[in-house]
Parts: structure tokens; sequence; C-alpha cells
């Protein structure tokens, strides 16, 4: 039986840093054998299709620092490259663009030495290879937005952890053999941005990550870490107890509250 954190979205210099600092409290306390990041890192604003020539010119240096300031501090286990992440994957490949081509280059020498100088598994952000998979679980990005993107994740990816749509929904296919589960997780960033102020489906937006178990036969247990009335209530320890009927076990979850005004907090 194994522990994992899935923290996903961070988005560089637009990170939330109460959820970052319970995130790194957390697993100080939790120790998971596991610690996924699910993608996008860096933001990339200057790289996105349709960017202005003033956004264009948006220096990006504050967003990689705080996005590999963050990657050496959690130091994940494994790392799933998101869609932003891409951009700069994206513009090295491009033999058009020159010395922005050359530039892009050397961030992703620099990138992927950090990630093997921390022995971090990496996958592309791609729909075959950018799935991590532990027993019936996958976890990935994400490739779907929307109010329906768990669903779609859940019909093509089965059980699977996914970030991408910066909120918290579940969609569940059941079948007489297995049920599969599709999380979708909360994001590390600031959810309220100049650019979605008029936006009223990122009203769901939230801050937040999963954690849970991976049991010997493939199973699995989820839990949203979410801030409730104030705090974080998050659950740190697992107790098995075996059932004499059948062969059932059952896990309780012990948990403690992570308040504003403890060390956790800044």
């Amino acid at each position: 039986m194994k522990r994992f954190i899935f923290a996903t979205d961070l988005h560089g210099d637009r990170q939330n840093a109460e959820v970052v600092q319970v995130l790194k409290a957390f697993t100080k306390e939790f120790k998971p054998d596991y610690r996924i990041f699910g993608g996008d890192l860096f933001d990339l604003r200057p790289l996105r299709r349709g960017a202005s020539a003033e956004e264009q010119c948006e220096t990006m240096q504050d967003d990689w620092n705080a996005g590999m300031t963050f990657l050496h501090g959690w130091k994940p286990t494994h790392m799933l490259m998101g869609n932003h992440d891409d951009r700069l994957f994206e513009l090295a490949e491009n033999s058009t663009a020159g010395i922005k081509a050359d530039y892009a280059r050397k961030l992703c020498g620099e990138f992927e030495n950090t990630l093997r100088s921390l022995r971090c598994d990496w996958r592309p952000y791609h729909k075959r290879k950018g799935v991590l998979s532990f027993g019936r679980l996958n976890m990935l990005h994400g490739y779907h937005h929307g109010v329906y993107a768990a669903r779609q994740h859940a019909a093509i990816y089965g059980s699977c952890l996914f970030g991408h749509i910066h909120a918290f929904d579940t969609h569940t296919f059941g079948t007489f053999a297995e049920r599969k589960t599709a999380y979708s997780s909360g994001g590390l960033l600031d959810v309220d941005q100049e650019y979605n102020k008029r936006h009223t489906s990122s009203l769901r937006h939230e801050t937040g990550f999963l954690y849970g178990l991976l049991l010997d036969n493939g199973d699995f247990t989820v839990q949203e870490a979410r801030k409730v009335n104030g705090g974080w209530n998050l659950c740190t320890s697992f107790k098995r107890f075996p059932v004499t009927i059948g062969v059932l076990h059952i896990f309780i979850l012990l948990g403690r509250r992570i308040e504003r005004d403890t060390q956790y907090k800044q």
C-alpha cells in the first residue's frame, strides 16, 4: 500500500501562496511515497497562440523562476507536462522561430536536466505517452475542459486523476464488473485572474489537490484537499480494519484540521 499526492496547475507566477504552503506542510506530515505533479508548472503567457504583440513582449523570468522554485522545493517523483508547459517544447521544435527557438531549446535543456537531477519520471503532453498508470488508476494532465470534462475523461481513460480545468469534479461509469471514476483536481493557482473576470464558468474554479492510497491489488482511494469554511480539513492517516464477514476491509481516515493561524499558514 502506497500513499500519493496529485497536485497540479501551479501556473508559475500565478500560483496561490496559501494552497502551495498547505501542500508543502501536508506533504511533510502525510509522507507520500509518490508526489505527482499534474502539469502546467509554468504559465508561459507570451507563448500562447493568439497572444497580442504586447503580451509577446512580456518577460517570462518571474514565471520561470516561480515554477523552478516550486519544482526544487516540492521535488515531485513524477511529472506530467501540461498544455502550458508544452508551449515551450513546441517553440523549441519550430524551425522558423530562429533565436526564439534557440532560447526555448536552452530552457528545455535546463528543465530536463533539473528533472533528471531530481530523479523525476516525467511524461510529455500527449494523449498516449502522457499517461501515468498505477494499478487501475491512470493520471494525466487533461485534454478536455468544461462541465463534462470528468465524463469525457472517464469514458476514454477509465479511472483517472486529471487537472487542467482547475475544479473538483467526478464522474463514474458503473458496470457489472467494475466502476470507473474520473476525478478532477483543483489547482495551485489563483483562480481569479484578469483574463477570466467576466467568465462566469470560472466561478467553479477552486484551489486544492488530491491524495490517497494505491493498494497492492491495483485498487485505490482518492480524497480531496480543499478549503472548507475558512480552513483546510485534511486526513493525514489511514487505518485498516479487517472484517470477519467476507473479504471486506474498511479504511478509516484520521483527520486533522490545518487552520489558517497554525504554523502551516503564512
